[in-house]
């Protein structure tokens, strides 16, 4: 009988639980408070003109979706996902591609946007961004164009790349070690290199402008500034694009034998061919210096005219985050042989930056309204994370951090702190091939260009004397004496000491102070 009795009371109790559970289905079920930050990814689908179109973006976007949300934000309390939107490079469809975000349903709407690549995309949709109505933000991989620094139009607007102009300094250093005392400056007729051509002038000009030594005993001259005009649309646009060069440099040929030449990649060998081509310019005696030419760029076709140029460049990246972005790429693609640039970084970067600037934002807002409530605390942090202004005044101020492209830090602008590489086309003497030989690196300490060790130039002439930046029509002999670097070894130094000092510079240091306090 109590065999029975209890039988029944469990099963009594059995029916009790498992009404309680059907009652608690019925119950609606508390859910985790998240934040949910939409980003549109503004790249080139179809583009096969000039610029950083990074490979693979979709694997590169993918790998930092993942990254932030499980290391970033491991709580769970954020979410950042992607949608990639197609600009073409231009910027009539980058504008249709960001306008078209925000005339649907408001939940449909991204938050933000990473890139665009294209400078001229940048120009109009950054300032669209910035107004009244959008105030959302744009963190850009690889626009340098320098008016985007203004804040005043481009409130919005961060970039994990430095600007154009930011390699004026290092220009400036660049020619003080070479002891160049004049310098031409040869632009295309695009805004981006309208700009730099303007800030280098600037900057060596208040560097140098008033510096007489032993080094410049008649002082430092920008002598023949040239703005490299042809149209690309004419038919004969290359035969008007050669006789624009030659136009050029037989002006220039008695006045100067160095040149800066701000072009894209491209052109840029286009000019030294045309350069070395034209019989009545002593391309032999002259030395060239350009802005992110590449061993993409530069192959043994072009080695009987690319040799010996200088390239400045964005410092390539070389470090864990970057090799595990690489391999992650290669996975997801089943392509062992994929391969990522620098601007793949960047983009990388892009978005993580994003995330840093929430994460220190929702950081920040809860420990100053420790004692507000959870709903309210989630509710002001979701708008702030997807204010523009707020989002980029905070990376201004966010510490340096480890990006796939290096450490990354911002200045009062937005924009990534620099960090340059100087390379030189140089010929292998074993396998007669062209390779880019990197020359000088940025001191990680100071931001000074520091020489390789062990480095030795090689010219378009193949020897390793530094060019005479003057013409010998101009009073000057076109070799000179035992104290001129272009006779010393470059890579025994016997002045190299420190991380303020530099070979043939010892005032190098000082310049570049100068130079980074004047310029603005």
């Amino acid at each position: 009988m109590n065999g029975v009795l209890r039988s029944r009371e469990s099963y009594v109790h059995m029916l009790s639980v498992l009404l309680w559970l059907a009652l608690l289905t019925l119950l609606p079920i508390p859910t985790l408070a998240v934040i949910d930050i939409k980003v549109g990814a503004l790249v080139a689908f179809d583009y096969a003109g000039y610029g950083p179109w990074p490979p693979h973006y979709t694997e590169i976007l993918s790998s930092a979706v993942t990254n932030i949300n499980s290391n970033v934000f491991p709580e769970g309390d954020i979410v950042v996902s992607v949608r990639n939107l197609n600009d073409k490079c231009s910027s009539k469809d980058g504008l249709i591609a960001v306008v078209n975000e925000f005339d649907g349903s408001p939940s449909d709407r991204v938050d933000g946007f990473i890139g665009p690549g294209c400078s001229e995309v940048c120009k109009n949709a950054a300032y669209i961004v910035s107004k009244e109505g959008f105030n959302v933000p744009m963190i850009s991989y690889a626009c340098t164009l320098d008016s985007l620094s203004n804040k005043d139009t481009y409130s919005t607007f961060a970039r994990t790349v430095s600007s154009v102009g930011a390699n004026a300094v290092p220009m400036t250093n660049l020619v003080h070690f070479m002891k160049w005392e004049r310098i031409g400056i040869i632009y295309r007729n695009i805004n981006l290199y309208e700009e730099a051509a303007a800030k280098f002038k600037k900057t060596l000009e208040q560097t140098f402008g008033n510096t007489t030594s032993s080094d410049m005993p008649d002082g430092f001259k920008v002598v023949c500034y040239k703005v490299w005009y042809y149209d690309e649309n004419q038919d004969d646009g290359k035969v008007d694009m050669k006789r624009a060069a030659n136009d050029i440099l037989n002006e220039c040929k008695d006045e100067v034998r160095v040149f800066v030449i701000l072009a894209y990649d491209s052109d840029v060998v286009q000019f030294l061919k045309f350069a070395s081509e034209l019989e009545s310019f002593p391309f032999a005696e002259c030395a060239f210096i350009t802005l992110e030419v590449t061993s993409t760029t530069v192959d043994n076709s072009t080695r009987e005219y690319t040799r010996g140029l200088l390239s400045l460049a964005q410092k390539n990246p070389a470090n864990a985050m970057f090799q595990e972005l690489v391999q992650y790429v290669r996975t997801s693609l089943n392509d062992e042989t994929a391969q990522l640039d620098v601007y793949s970084a960047t983009l990388y970067d892009s978005l993580l930056t994003y995330a840093m600037a929430a994460k220190h934002i929702k950081e920040e807002y809860y420990t100053a309204h420790s004692d507000a409530s959870d709903e309210d605390n989630l509710a002001a942090v979701t708008e702030l994370v997807k204010n523009g202004t707020e989002i980029v005044q905070v990376i201004t101020e966010l510490a340096a951090f480890q990006g796939a492209s290096g450490m990354v830090k911002f200045d009062s602008n937005a924009d990534r702190i620099a960090s340059i590489e100087v390379f030189q086309a140089q010929v292998d003497a074993t396998t007669n091939s062209v390779n880019m030989v990197r020359i000088f690196d940025t001191d990680a300490d100071t931001g000074n260009l520091e020489l390789v060790d062990g480095a030795v130039f090689q010219w378009n002439d193949g020897s390793a004397n530094i060019p005479n930046p003057r013409s010998v029509w101009s009073g000057q002999e076109a070799v000179r004496g035992e104290g001129y670097p272009g006779n010393h070894h470059p890579g025994d130094d016997p002045h190299r000491s420190g991380s303020h000092s530099h070979p043939h510079c010892p005032r190098c240091f000082l310049y570049l102070e100068t130079a980074r306090s004047e310029v603005t």
